[in-house]
């Protein structure tokens, strides 16, 4: 029976844990860049916000998760590979150039006021379009948005993931082992030129979980791997990565029926658009907030402004530009015979 493989999206059964995990960290990465160099010593903030970056580390185990389960059971050839790749731009690239709009035109719109602390307006054609094609790192350029290399990074591996899927198969176990182990390797790879090698061990953690998931693996044999993946991520980055990476897979794994915690899957619904946006947006509220008094009560409800405000701007934004582009990555079908 021919059987479309659908987009991670479209498939519930699991949602929920990945949306959670989704909602922390996009919460995360915005209370990091909201409070970095802005809010005082309180006493959360030594054990908590210096390790808030840490949610794009999760956002790599996610994605290393949703790619490889949306696929895994079905015979995903390589003629398939240019309509996985369409619907990889579809679900991504709209929100993603709407957001390098938004950021032009607010920066020039910023440069129009005196009271805006900021570097002047400018526009670099060759810098827009190495944006265009996630290469800013790779000629010198300039990130018009602190989070864009990590878009980067995942466009790296959706390309690269998408070629060794056509490798996986429950029939084929050794070419499936050994072209996963290759791209675990890449992370040993001693080299600062491609930053997306020195992930690929968080990646991994999130795809044996799909593995998992997808019943290629036993649970022992996950939670053996989940361990093993961790103390190599230890030694690669460092205890917190590794930490909260295992939080994530297991997370993901064992977390299927959890009750409750709506706003987390309201956030996590919205994550990448609140990922894209909070920095141009709630960054704003932030300058703004400098103006003010800067007791450490004044800088919590400046942050508290922040968030709530970049919240706003991400759920319009998702209704708008992210919505519609689902839609229209769920139109591209890649049918085959499920085994």
């Amino acid at each position: 029976m021919n059987k479309p493989i659908t987009d991670p999206v479209e498939q519930k059964k699991y949602l929920r844990s990945v949306s959670l995990i989704r909602g922390i960290a996009a919460l995360s990465v915005c209370l990091f860049h909201f409070t970095k160099g802005f809010i005082g010593k309180v006493p959360v903030s030594d054990i908590f916000l210096p390790y808030a970056w840490v949610g794009v580390e999760i956002f790599f185990v996610i994605s290393g998760f949703v790619i490889p389960y949306s696929v895994l059971g079905y015979p995903f050839k390589f003629k398939n590979y240019g309509g996985y790749i369409l619907k990889r731009l579809a679900r991504i690239e709209p929100a993603y150039l709407t957001s390098i709009a938004i950021i032009l035109i607010l920066n020039y719109i910023s440069s129009l006021f005196t009271i805006y602390q900021g570097d002047p307006f400018g526009v670099s054609g060759h810098n827009i379009l190495l944006h265009l094609g996630y290469l800013v790192d790779f000629f010198d350029g300039t990130w018009l948005n602190p989070v864009y290399w990590t878009l980067a990074i995942e466009f790296q591996y959706y390309l690269l993931v998408g070629l060794l899927m056509v490798l996986w198969s429950k029939n084929i176990k050794i070419l499936t082992v050994l072209s996963l182990l290759v791209f675990f390797a890449l992370s040993f790879w001693p080299q600062e030129e491609i930053k997306f090698f020195r992930h690929t061990d968080i990646f991994t953690i999130g795809i044996i979980c799909a593995f998992y998931k997808k019943e290629y693996l036993k649970k022992a044999h996950y939670l053996v791997l989940v361990a093993i993946l961790g103390l190599v991520i230890y030694y690669h980055h460092d205890y917190v990565i590794a930490i909260l990476s295992v939080g994530a897979s297991l997370g993901i794994a064992f977390l299927d029926n959890i009750k409750n915690f709506e706003w987390l899957n309201f956030l996590g619904k919205i994550s990448y658009s609140l990922y894209l946006i909070h920095v141009p947006i709630g960054g704003r509220v932030i300058n703004l907030g400098k103006r003010l008094d800067q007791t450490i009560y004044t800088q919590v409800l400046v942050v508290l402004a922040a968030v709530g405000v970049s919240i706003f701007a991400a759920w319009l934004f998702y209704i708008y530009i992210e919505k519609p582009s689902h839609r229209w990555s769920r139109r591209i079908k890649l049918k085959h015979k499920q085994v």
